[in-house]
């Protein structure tokens, strides 16, 4: 996307009040027709990075006029997965599933636009108590040819994973043990971008995966293996 004079990087503001905006909306205005979506994604994005409920909100709209007025090849897959993680925050399950199943189902085959949205609908559906879809989903994961890159999403994977172990009385300790230990990986993955990959992880899933936590056997490293 060009930018139009200016501040370059004027839709990644996370300000939302009346006149913040209202100023988006002009520029937005501005912009040639082609650029619209993007910076309609960049928005909700730079939104939903605040992690604020009314915030989620105003992103769910302006997302929604990506996927409902635009057939851009790379920004409604994207936006598609971004309303999926949004409702999910929103503890809107059943329109999370709808957009993050939209997400593969409007991509290309090469993916473009997309993160995980298979792991995300794997955390939806774990909980809805729908154990053996969480399980299939990640599976899908599994098969990507380019699956978990980043620690966050290893550490999102082994705790879905361990989840999915116990309901289904399957081993979880290896997976438990896994999630523990990439929570307490702080080192960047990428020194110039050092949150980039960093784990968020909360008291409460840590002591979820300690109690899981037992003696075993290392977990599957199957994408080391398959030099992922």
């Amino acid at each position: 996307m060009r930018a139009m004079g200016g501040d370059r990087n004027w839709a990644h503001s996370g300000s939302f009040d009346d006149v913040a905006m209202a100023e988006f909306e002009e520029r937005l205005g501005r912009a040639r027709a082609a650029n619209r979506p993007g910076y309609l994604r960049v928005k909700a994005a730079a939104l939903l990075d605040l992690h604020d409920a009314q915030a989620t909100k105003v992103a769910v709209g302006l997302l929604h006029r990506v996927v409902d007025g635009h057939e851009d090849f790379l920004e409604v897959p994207w936006s598609h997965e971004l309303l999926g993680n949004a409702y999910f925050e929103l503890r809107d399950p059943a329109a999370a599933e709808e957009h993050l199943r939209l997400a593969t189902a409007t991509a290309d085959e090469r993916r473009n636009g997309l993160s995980l949205p298979e792991l995300t609908l794997a955390e939806v559906l774990l909980e809805q108590g729908r154990v053996s879809e969480a399980r299939a989903a990640l599976d899908d994961v599994r098969r990507l040819p380019r699956g978990l890159i980043w620690n966050s999403q290893r550490y999102r994977f082994a705790v879905a994973s361990a989840r999915c172990a116990v309901r289904l009385g399957d081993e979880a300790t290896p997976w438990a043990e896994e999630a523990l230990r990439l929570a307490a990986v702080h080192e960047a993955q990428l020194p110039r971008h050092p949150t980039v990959g960093l784990v968020e992880s909360d008291s409460g899933t840590l002591d979820e995966m300690r109690t899981i936590t037992r003696a075993g056997s290392a977990p599957s490293k199957w994408w080391r293996r398959t030099g992922r």
